[in-house]
């Protein structure tokens, strides 16, 4: 049976509810496989179409046919020039959006959240599933090229789910996914020496961001939990992984 939900994905991809039931769609996410898998596979055909974007370009022959509707010659009479000019407006709209490459402030944020999101759509999110951070570090032993803490999250409202290997580019990096109440919380580490960024802290219409360094390593937090819950988790890793 089709979920209510099911007709929201692509406003939800695209960025277009309201920030209230964007918030509300990202918590229904963990529950519901159907749209999680619809949202991860919309999340995969705008990638598809980016690297489209940076990899075509439009051929020089419609440049120039776009050029002739756009400057027509004088023995084109009035009436289709009028006519031509909300055509070629038309399509250089249609041309800029599919060909031209979709520039992000920070590609490699953009990659995590699509990362993040496929774990919320996913039925098995990590390949090491346990909630003892002694039982998820050494699992990356021998398997990344760095080494790294994980907080003691005590009697706290966080839960561990366990970790797996994910890449950014080529870099091999450490995604630990914890809970927080009904939300989902993915902690990203890469080797990022010589790096000397602090803490940033970020928010798009679904997710809290955050991203900070500690000695050679660089971290990143992806979540809809609130930016005070991410807060917590940010500084827990800052103390755990403090040089």
């Amino acid at each position: 049976m089709s979920c209510n939900w099911r007709d929201k994905v692509a406003l939800y991809v695209d960025d277009e509810l309201d920030p209230g039931a964007q918030k509300e769609f990202s918590a229904h996410l963990g529950g519901c496989l159907e749209c999680a898998a619809a949202v991860s596979e919309q999340f995969e055909l705008k990638k598809a179409l980016r690297a489209a974007g940076r990899s075509f370009n439009a051929p020089a022959d419609l440049h120039a046919a776009l050029y002739r509707a756009i400057h027509p010659t004088r023995s084109v009479s009035p009436w289709w020039k009028w006519a031509l000019a909300p055509l070629s407006v038309l399509l250089l709209g249609i041309i800029g959006f599919l060909l031209i490459p979709k520039s992000h402030p920070n590609p490699m944020l953009a990659a995590l959240v699509d990362a993040h999101i496929t774990s919320l759509a996913s039925e098995h999110p990590v390949d090491v599933i346990s909630e003892d951070r002694h039982t998820v570090k050494p699992w990356f032993q021998g398997k990344l090229p760095f080494t790294f803490n994980l907080p003691d999250l005590g009697d706290g409202p966080f839960k561990l789910i366990g970790g797996k290997v994910v890449y950014a580019g080529q870099n091999p990096g450490a995604e630990l996914v914890y809970t927080v109440g009904p939300h989902k919380v993915s902690v990203f580490i890469f080797a990022a020496p010589g790096s000397s960024e602090k803490l940033v802290s970020s928010r798009n219409r679904s997710f809290n961001i955050s991203r900070w360094k500690e000695g050679d390593l660089e971290y990143y937090l992806v979540t809809d939990a609130s930016s005070e819950e991410a807060g917590k988790l940010v500084a827990m890793f800052t103390d755990a992984n403090r040089s």
